[in-house]
């Protein structure tokens, strides 16, 4: 066995997870491919609270009730309790409240949000792309947490407009048959209408689409023509770096 990488400095990590619960899943399987490990006692030490009694983030944010602070709250409570050093949150809609949380987490919340900045700021990859097609729920839309974060650096955020964006991502999402139920399982027909959005954002001029939905790596997995963020890859990725003490 090879024992060369040092492991002693790893951080316990606390997944924030039933938002929804495939995404949950799908997020501590990623980060379980990406660890730095060759031995069973090389991986991270991980806690994930499928709370599935969340309220849905969206819908708070468009009414203004059922807040899912309580239920946030409740399993940063049990991290601190468990001692969890690093906490990510499995919804990107659910990093409106991430001010909030850090504010009662003993540990480090890592911010999927700040995440993509730093990104389409040090990747050359996207050096003088400035017109950014942003794919979210309606509810991460509306809060605008992108849009505080990157329009004071320069960029042009692109959206759907209110019936494109019920139609091509809140219906294949929310849908009886959408990606929240059926996960990685879901209809050619569902993947397809979700895709469309691409094809609108680039039309209306986005040098790169974001993808920053935690269901969007369960079905956009390929066939995007133009440079591509995955906000809940990138999240499971540095959360990596930075539980091994490497980011």
């Amino acid at each position: 066995m090879n024992f060369a990488i040092n492991h002693k400095n790893r951080k316990k990590l606390g997944i924030i997870g039933g938002m929804g619960s495939h995404a949950g899943v799908w997020l501590l399987k990623r980060i379980t491919e990406l660890s730095y490990a060759q031995a069973d006692q090389e991986f991270l030490d991980i806690l994930l609270h499928n709370n599935s009694a969340i309220p849905d983030r969206t819908y708070a944010i468009l009414h203004q009730k059922n807040s899912p602070l309580y239920e946030l709250e409740r399993t940063i409570s049990i991290f601190n309790y468990s001692e969890v050093e690093v906490a990510v949150l499995a919804c990107m809609t659910a990093h409106y409240y991430c001010d909030v949380l850090a504010s009662k987490f003993s540990g480090k919340l890592l911010s999927a949000v700040d995440l993509v900045a730093q990104e389409l700021h040090s990747n050359p990859h996207f050096a003088g792309k400035f017109k950014i097609g942003l794919i979210g729920s309606t509810g991460l839309i509306v809060s605008g947490i992108y849009h505080r974060i990157l329009e004071p650096l320069g960029y042009n955020i692109i959206t759907l407009n209110g019936l494109e964006q019920e139609e091509y991502f809140m219906r294949p999402i929310y849908g009886n048959d959408g990606i929240k139920a059926k996960g990685i399982d879901v209809s050619e027909k569902v993947k397809e209408q979700f895709y469309h959005q691409v094809s609108i954002l680039t039309m209306r001029g986005a040098q790169v689409i974001i993808g920053a939905c935690s269901e969007i790596p369960l079905v956009m997995t390929c066939g995007i023509s133009v440079p591509f963020i995955d906000a809940f890859d990138l999240l499971a990725r540095q959360t990596v770096h930075y539980c091994y003490n490497t980011l």
